[in-house]
Formats: C-alpha cells, sequence, structure tokens
C-alpha cells in the first residue's frame, strides 16, 4: 500500500507478503553458490522510490531482477543479477537474512537436526522406492510442521507459516 493510504490488514495479505518473500529467498537459495559483487542498488529501483516512494513498484522491480538471476544465459549475468536483487533489497530492508534462516523461520538446532535425519531417511527410501516409508516420513514432517519441496538438487525444507 502506499505510505498515505491505509493498510487493510489481513491475515491473507500476511500470507501473500510471506508467499512473496519465499518466492524472493528462494532464487537465493537457489543461486546460493553465485557470487555478489558490492554494486548500487539499480536505477529502476531508485526511480521507483523517488517517484513519491512508489515502494509497490520497487517491489515489482525486485520481481524482475529473480528473473533475470533465473534466465541469466551465463556466470556474468547471474552474478549481476543477484548483486542487483540483494542491492535493491537492502535499500527496502528486505532479504537481509540468510535463505536457509530465512526458511527455518528460527527453527531450534535440535529441531533443524531432527528435521535433516528425517530427509535423510526419506531420501535413502526414495531411492530404494519404499514410496511407503517416504510418505510415512513426509507425514512425520508434516506433524512438525516442516514444508518439503523436492528439487533437482534434492529436498529441501522451510516451517509451515503460522499466521
Amino acid at each position: 500500500a502506499h505510505y498515505r493510504a491505509p493498510l487493510n490488514w489481513t491475515p491473507d495479505l500476511l500470507e501473500q507478503t510471506r508467499a512473496r518473500l519465499d518466492g524472493l529467498y528462494g532464487a537465493l537459495r537457489k543461486h546460493a553458490a553465485v557470487s555478489v559483487e558490492d554494486v548500487a542498488a539499480p536505477d529502476a529501483v531508485m526511480a521507483a522510490l523517488c517517484d513519491d516512494l512508489n515502494t509497490a513498484k520497487a517491489l515489482a522491480e525486485l520481481s524482475g531482477l529473480v528473473r533475470a538471476l533465473e534466465t541469466a544465459a551465463d556466470e556474468v549475468g547471474r552474478v549481476a543479477a543477484k548483486s542487483a536483487l540483494l542491492a535493491a533489497g537492502r535499500l527496502l530492508g528486505v532479504l537481509q537474512q540468510n535463505p536457509e534462516q530465512w526458511f527455518k523461520h528460527g527453527a531450534s538446532d535440535d529441531l533443524s537436526a531432527q528435521v535433516e535425519a528425517l530427509l535423510r531417511q526419506r531420501a535413502e527410501a526414495r531411492a530404494a522406492k519404499n514410496w511407503a516409508e517416504a510418505d510415512r516420513i513426509r507425514d512425520a514432517l508434516n506433524a512438525l510442521n516442516v514444508e518439503v519441496m523436492d528439487g533437482p538438487q534434492g529436498a529441501t525444507w522451510k516451517l509451515k507459516a503460522v499466521v
């Protein structure tokens, strides 16, 4: 919402915002190995903020930077896009956490260790094509309020948001 307009604060808005940040942090997690250079925030983000603090447009620019990161043809493009994304995030006060910390929402070390152990067991069950055991482990993770995201590099996880 514009800074002069009232904010219609609802649980749905909170969930939409969390989902948007999950997408931004998800791109950073996916491209964790890409190095970062110290760059200034992109001109488009600065222009949006100079236009009567148009945060909606500035946040839209973040989405564009994620697309640039995802579609970069080479390492140089990925470094430039990730660097610009983080610089814009710093300017807006977002994307300041490590992506793993973001998705774990402050989970304790004990819970993290338990989840990692269950994920290893689940990977072993899946490799052995023991789908019933893999499903049982996913249900156990679900009971811990953990969402599992399977990807080409293996499974990652995050704590489910409580609104």
